[in-house]
């Protein structure tokens, strides 16, 4: 199911402050969690996390510095001192709602401080064993809640790395030749401390992932029972041809939640498919899309207009998925001719016999299939050939690229020809000006949907809508 686009670093005494009101707000947020947005509740819990496991940093770094300090380890005292200002800085970012980019920062921290007092000054003995590593599981676990709210390549790594030198350095005694071994009177308090600390962070980032958790079932059960109670809803975007006359529309899922109002679809989908909820929803979706169908039949102005609903991978290989929508076209009794089934490039690359039996199955008994999103994934030309495609959908992510870049424009402009070539309409998301709409138009365009012509609407305000729009003859 597609997720569509809906509608500070100073003083200690600040710091400290600003901790004991994060202090309380790990336990009210969490009995206050339903009045919030979902996503608004992780996003907290991972906030609250983060800044208490930097200002555990913070004040680990400055005790430390203080203490090297009267005993002249200047060396140390420069690196303690480089790494607590990194950690305000990081700290600043989660201030000013830079979540990841401060995360990561912490991260980077917690895995070069202890690699390199491991490797030069945490020098294990038979009595003393190296402490300085227990902090790497921290960032490791802190960096993997941000991995879940926002992936990407170099938080994936920094938790790798993180893992890998923990296990490291947990394994062995290594130690460059140029060590400076610590004092054995400061090894005495000094590991207890370190092993405290490191502690108490691993048990905020488990705290909080616990916390994560507990958020995801609570959505999982709400999506249930929002399924049994009916509080999903279908939203309708206009679908436009090159001399603007409305052809068609596209439903979008919203879930309007008694308590939280309406959630994006962004904070609840991905939940969905986690939890093998999509094929009931889709379920749910092609029903209402056929209902919708039906009514619309029976009217002049909108007998003609097409209804572009999203599929999930879930559902699509579901294995009666094709007889499940034969069946619902035949109860609502609908051309299936006016049903535009949007599958993603995930389907596609599929690409197995099951799949392609399916699609031509639908496509044989009328149902159109439509591309959605081309261009940005693993798009290959293989599939558009194999496959029974009528429709290819441009991703608005090219739209304002192609005013903007040259070689962008260029790429679009070849999109366009080859899916004109192939015989296969091609459609380009959110538009939103003018400019864009004749950008695309004189590329070759054949159909457009975007604000330009109105946001996702209810029903009956869509219908409301109608008499602004030219209609087909």
């Amino acid at each position: 199911m597609k997720i569509d686009r809906v509608y500070h670093c100073s003083s200690l005494g600040f710091m400290k402050k600003y901790f004991t009101v994060d202090l309380f707000m790990i336990a009210s947020s969490y009995f206050k969690k339903r009045k919030k947005n979902y996503r608004t509740v992780k996003d907290q819990q991972l906030t609250i996390a983060a800044k208490a496991n930097i200002f555990i940093c913070i004040i680990f770094c400055l005790f430390w510095t203080t203490y090297f300090i009267f005993a002249k380890m200047w060396l140390i005292v420069g690196m303690d001192i480089i790494f607590t200002l990194i950690s305000i800085f990081s700290l600043f970012l989660i201030y000013i709602n830079r979540i990841s980019a401060g995360i990561l920062l912490s991260q980077v921290v917690l895995l070069v401080f202890p690699v390199i007092f491991c490797l030069f000054f945490d020098v294990a003995t038979s009595d003393r064993p190296q402490v300085a590593q227990l902090f790497l599981p921290a960032g490791a676990i802190l960096g993997y809640l941000n991995y879940r709210r926002n992936p990407s390549f170099l938080q994936a790594t920094l938790i790798l790395l993180s893992i890998g030198c923990f296990i490291f350095f947990s394994g062995s005694s290594f130690n460059l030749e140029s060590t400076i071994p610590l004092p054995e009177d400061i090894r005495d308090h000094g590991g207890w401390i370190a092993t405290c600390v490191a502690t108490l962070m691993i048990c905020i980032s488990i705290y909080t992932m616990q916390l994560e958790i507990q958020t995801e079932s609570t959505m999982v059960q709400d999506l249930r029972l929002a399924l049994i109670k009916e509080q999903f809803e279908l939203f309708y975007q206009p679908q436009i041809n090159a001399s603007e006359t409305l052809i068609g529309v596209e439903a979008l899922l919203r879930w309007h939640h008694p308590v939280l109002g309406y959630i994006p679809t962004k904070d609840f989908i991905p939940a969905a498919e986690t939890f093998g909820l999509m094929p009931e929803i889709g379920e749910w979706v092609l029903a209402q899309a056929c209902k919708v169908l039906q009514e619309w039949s029976k009217k002049a102005e909108t007998k003609d207009l097409t209804l572009s609903i999203n599929i999930s991978a879930d559902h699509f290989m579901q294995p009666n998925f094709e007889q499940t929508v034969i069946g619902l076209i035949q109860k609502y009794e609908v051309n299936p001719s006016r049903l535009i089934l949007e599958i993603t490039e995930n389907i596609a690359l599929t690409n197995c016999v099951s799949m392609v039996e399916k699609m031509n199955f639908l496509s044989k008994q009328g149902v159109q299939l439509s591309l959605d999103d081309f261009g940005t994934g693993y798009s290959s030309l293989s599939y558009l050939q194999k496959m029974p495609i009528r429709q290819i959908k441009i991703d608005r992510s090219f739209v304002q690229a192609a005013l903007d870049d040259k070689r962008s424009n260029k790429l679009v402009t070849g999109i366009i020809k080859i899916g004109l070539d192939l015989n296969l309409r091609v459609l380009v998301e959110g538009i939103e000006t003018a400019e864009q709409f004749g950008v695309f138009k004189n590329n070759g365009c054949t159909e457009f949907q975007g604000y330009l012509w109105g946001c996702p609407m209810p029903l009956n305000d869509f219908l409301k809508q109608i008499a602004h729009f030219k209609m087909k003859n």
